[in-house]
């Protein structure tokens, strides 16, 4: 194992850059974590903001409250692996997550409180659950046997500098690449691909299959993307 996820020694390296706060990359993550049970690869997280590293306030007030609580879980995660070494991310990235979006998570039910509602009503709805998150950190801070101290980050701009150097290790082979959103995978070094979005967590063989497909894609050079022309369904992480 590595960085406190799943693999085995010889297992080909994967790494998935993350947010807490994004359902889709929760279940980017149980699908690898999943398919590293049935495949040989090695799991790795690193923490990454995009929302707001991309992100610029809005005009209105809820969009900029947003734009301030929502890097909040993301700066505990590059806290705790500055100060206790990357192999602590994997883990409490899983604890924070899981809370956020599993049943009876913060974020249980917020697309359908969402769906219908204009732009700045939908991020009131956020940002309101957002500010609700430190007690979430800080319960996952404890299953972890993290310092409770480190949900200070959550209000700390200093922990930006070192988003943006993760975000910027995301391999780009000298490419101009624009990163648009979580999840980003790097498979054996490769260049970070956005995705897959699923719209739950294959299991078992499904995932390993998933995997076969995904890696063969990504060893490509000619690939350069895939996507479904649907509108994306509400993600239900319990695969």
């Amino acid at each position: 194992m590595t960085d406190g996820t799943h693999g085995t020694a010889d297992a080909e390296e994967v790494t998935l850059w993350v947010d807490p706060v994004c359902a889709w990359t929760w279940i980017t993550y149980k699908w690898l974590s999943g398919a590293a049970q049935v495949r040989p690869l090695s799991l790795s997280v690193r923490p990454t903001g995009l929302g707001y590293l991309q992100g610029t306030p809005g005009l209105d007030e809820e969009h900029a409250r947003f734009l301030e609580l929502a890097p909040g879980p993301v700066r505990v995660l590059a806290a705790a692996g500055a100060g206790h070494g990357t192999q602590a991310v994997g883990p409490l990235y899983e604890a924070v997550a899981r809370r956020f979006h599993e049943a009876g998570g913060l974020y249980e039910g917020l697309h359908e409180r969402v769906r219908g509602l204009s732009v700045q009503a939908k991020r009131e709805v956020q940002a309101s659950l957002l500010e609700q998150a430190r007690d979430v950190v800080g319960e996952a801070l404890a299953e972890c046997g993290l310092p409770a101290r480190l949900a200070a980050a959550m209000g700390s701009a200093e922990w930006d500098e070192d988003l943006r150097t993760a975000h910027a290790s995301i391999p780009r082979d000298g490419l101009e690449l624009e990163v648009i959103g979580v999840p980003v995978i790097s498979v054996g070094g490769r260049v970070g691909v956005f995705g897959p979005v699923l719209r739950s967590a294959p299991a078992g063989e499904r995932a390993g299959a998933l995997w076969d497909g995904f890696a063969a894609l990504v060893r490509e050079d000619a690939f350069l993307e895939l996507r479904r022309v649907t509108p994306r369904p509400v993600p239900t992480p319990a695969g």
